[in-house]
């Protein structure tokens, strides 16, 4: 996960620094496995709405998606890990997976055919979740 975690990284930073980041450079740093990095970085700076860093924490919402996570003993990882393993590169299989655990409007896999032909379906989203109350990434709401 070495992209997503580096953008990870600067959710984290503009969620809990948006006050007094304008202005502020950013230096970002990613290696892979193959001895291949990347260096970069960027200077900050207050934009017009919906590009205020504040309206941008809002859309995140991050703190919401860290409240929702769900714990999992670690004899339960396992058993999942376990599972995964043996489905691995697998066909002609339907998913069992629970769905209880995912987020209004998540994709996931439903079932893998005799062709490695992969499906997926969509979690509905329902009147009173809150994905369907939530800010668009453009600042306006549904």
């Amino acid at each position: 996960m070495y992209t997503a975690s580096l953008y990870a990284a600067l959710a984290t930073i503009i969620h809990n620094k948006h006050e007094t980041l304008d202005g502020q450079r950013v230096l970002m740093f990613s290696y892979g496995s193959g001895l291949a990095s990347t260096l970069f970085s960027f200077k900050i700076r207050e934009g017009q709405f919906p590009f205020t860093l504040s309206n941008i924490t809002e859309v995140m919402d991050i703190q919401s998606k860290l409240d929702s996570r769900h714990e999992f003993l670690p004899e339960d990882f396992v058993e999942n890990l376990k599972r995964m393993e043996t489905l691995y590169g697998a066909k002609d299989f339907v998913s069992t997976s629970q769905l209880s655990f995912l987020r209004p409007g998540a994709f996931y896999l439903t079932k893998v055919d005799s062709m490695y032909r992969r499906f997926y379906s969509r979690k509905i989203i329902s009147a009173g979740d809150n994905f369907e109350n939530s800010k668009l990434a453009n600042g306006t709401t549904p």
